[in-house]
């Protein structure tokens, strides 16, 4: 196993990754529902990392700014049980990577984390991982408890 970690990703598709993260707020104030961004951002950071492996197009920053700029163009608000169904369906989700025989667990440890400063075998599957209900009801759940934390107050 090769234990360099992967070439950085260009600095034109870092810059964009960076302009993303405070258009995903943006998009999420306009969209009347702020308390979406701490949720998405933890879940993003899960996947930190794993954008080098990946062509542009896989992102998971840009693929989450994309969806909510569709989000935003239908001029609707955004329905929490929808919202998290079309995440849960962004192609990032069916990425799969293992390391010496162990295999990555999105929702324990994050990408970058896993991978530990070395090169880790990256695959797409067929489907997300963990199942695409899984991550719904997770993301689902992290927004019930951010929207009950930010009303106590």
């Amino acid at each position: 196993m090769n234990e360099m970690p992967p070439p950085p990703i260009p600095p034109h598709q870092e810059d964009a990754r960076t302009q993303a993260v405070i258009t995903i707020g943006h998009f999420l104030e306009g969209l009347g529902e702020p308390g979406w961004r701490g949720v998405l951002l933890r879940w993003l950071g899960q996947y930190d990392g794993l954008e080098t492996y990946l062509y542009p197009e896989d992102d998971p920053v840009l693929a989450v700014r994309d969806l909510l700029a569709r989000y935003v163009d239908l001029l609707e608000p955004a329905d929490p049980a929808q919202l998290a169904a079309d995440l849960s369906a962004l192609p990032f989700c069916r990425f799969r990577a293992k390391r010496d025989g162990e295999k990555w667990e999105p929702l324990v440890e994050s990408f970058s984390a896993f991978c530990r400063g070395a090169t880790v075998e990256v695959w797409e599957s067929e489907h997300p991982y963990p199942r695409r209900e899984v991550l719904r009801i997770g993301l689902l759940t992290q927004f019930c408890a951010a929207q009950m934390r930010e009303r106590r107050g």
